[in-house]
């Protein structure tokens, strides 16, 4: 290791004693942290231009006062038992906090840490004490393909070694552009090419992309109510008036939309985020007539589009727009994994040229290694091979769940059954969710209301605080049926 130490032959100490005056007050400010290893005499010497003796009479009094300790054929350390931290108050104690300014006013590291805004969680903060999990968006870490995905990474390392000197395209390796584009088609119903497509870190940051590239050409931020608070935190803070328009069972009502122009809509037509609505093929097109008419755009959220359980695959918004209003936004997180970080953003030849400029200024795209290991994975067809195979599964889940919430809650009403990976519960009775969310969370098992699964709801919605969202794709049958009978029993049904 290297240390920040200077030599100044100008000086009247001798250089021994430079050495050793540093490193005390490195080791006295928290610099050098109990236990923390100190570099070796010889590269030591070698880095200071100075002689190899000069650093060890240096270390000997360290040594001999109780700075540093020597461990047999390891290294030398910074000593656990401090000499100075027993002589009073007149030596400062070594710590890692900063010491504390004086500012007559405030400055701008003040104003920084003051800027708090909200942001969306994507870990479930209860999940250490839950038995039973139905937070949205977790996937079953077993269902990972992870021997084919070891195979693949390791050959990509093995004969990949210009890649791994170089950068990657800012939009993405070919392969795997073009991979993705011929995954839309019979999955999705979109014609694409693959320079139309922009490879992200994640659905988030396709958003992220794509607010700075409409920042100062878009006015205001229409989205769903209620709708992903991912995305309203985001637009909000780049300055959007963000304007929430209502859902019904039919998805996004087209006819509440402003006519005003230049705006951009957020929307998840597929399986409408949080109440798993589809939105129906009239208002579709509805929705990219108003999109023309008023020269704005749309964001097609299809965050859990390979997920169909009922029915044929739905052709996304996307595959019906005509005009190139639509930005598609994909990722890999709930087909694959969230750790990969990996997502896209499909949009006309202009939009993907801007959001390639930006990619370029911002990250120069995700990690080359996990993009090839993902298009070989795609092109051989093992993805499809994935996907089947977890789509059963999810769908047995799906199953479960519906059918132990008849059982004990009849009347109940369950909105989004045909596909994605959670539902949306209305109690019998419009009970309260709330009260039995927080009596769920004594028993240990996690179940959500609109807003404490990531949604944002307008203050005048009432009509979807009382839903309840149960993600299910990481919980087996049996633990869901036994959960929900546990509910049964919290609300006197059992």
């Amino acid at each position: 290791m290297q240390v920040a130490l200077t030599i100044d032959s100008r000086s009247p100490r001798t250089l021994q004693e430079q050495v050793f005056d540093q490193i005390r007050e490195m080791i006295l400010s928290g610099r050098l942290n109990v236990g923390d290893p100190v570099p070796g005499s010889r590269m030591l010497a070698g880095q200071l231009g100075v002689s190899r003796n000069t650093v060890t009479i240096a270390y000997d009094k360290l040594l001999a006062e109780g700075y540093l300790e020597i461990r047999p054929n390891v290294g030398t350390f910074v000593a656990p038992d401090l000499p100075d931290m027993a002589l009073g108050p007149g030596l400062p104690a070594p710590q890692r906090i900063d010491l504390p300014l004086r500012r007559a006013r405030s400055t701008i590291l003040d104003r920084l840490g003051a800027d708090e805004f909200p942001v969306q969680a994507v870990r479930n903060p209860a999940a250490a004490r839950l038995q039973t999990d139905f937070w949205l968006g977790r996937i079953d870490p077993r269902l990972f393909p992870v021997a084919e995905w070891r195979r693949l990474l390791d050959v990509k390392l093995r004969h990949g070694r210009v890649p791994i000197s170089q950068y990657s395209e800012p939009a993405g390796l070919a392969p795997l552009r073009r991979a993705i584009a011929d995954h839309l088609g019979p999955a999705r119903g979109i014609a694409c090419q693959p320079e139309q497509i922009v490879v992200t870190a994640g659905s988030q940051d396709g958003l992220m992309l794509i607010a700075r590239a409409l920042a100062g050409h878009c006015r205001s931020f229409l989205h769903e109510d209620p709708g992903y608070s991912g995305a309203i935190h985001l637009f909000g803070r780049f300055g959007l008036a963000c304007r929430p328009v209502p859902v019904d069972r039919d998805g996004l009502v087209v006819e509440a939309l402003p006519e005003e122009r230049a705006a951009v809509l957020y929307v998840t037509p597929s399986h409408q985020f949080p109440t798993g609505a589809t939105l129906s093929l009239p208002r579709r097109l509805q929705l990219l007539e108003w999109a023309e008419r008023t020269d704005s755009l749309i964001i097609e959220d299809d965050y859990d589009g390979d997920f169909r359980h009922d029915g044929a695959p739905l052709t996304a918004l996307r595959g019906i727009d005509r005009t190139g209003r639509v930005l598609y936004l994909g990722t890999f997180s709930k087909s694959l994994s969230p750790a990969l970080r990996l997502g896209f953003v499909l949009g006309s030849a202009p939009a993907a040229a801007a959001l390639t400029r930006w990619k370029h200024l911002l990250s120069n795209g995700p990690p080359w290694h996990m993009q090839a290991v993902l298009a070989e994975f795609m092109e051989s067809g093992a993805f499809q091979r994935h996907l089947r195979r977890i789509r059963t599964t999810y769908r047995q889940r799906r199953d479960a769940l519906i059918e132990a919430i008849e059982t004990h809650f009849p009347g109940s009403g369950i909105i989004g059954r045909r596909g994605g990976m959670h539902l949306a519960w209305q109690l019998p009775d419009r009970g309260c969710a709330r009260n039995l969310c927080r009596r769920a969370l004594m028993r240990g098992i996690g179940i959500y209301t609109a807003e404490d699964g990531g949604a944002c709801l307008s203050p005048g919605n009432h009509r979807h605080r009382d839903l309840i969202m149960l993600g299910y794709a990481a919980i087996d049958e049996a633990a869901i049926r036994a959960a929900i009978a546990a509910l049964a029993e919290l609300d006197g049904r059992g």
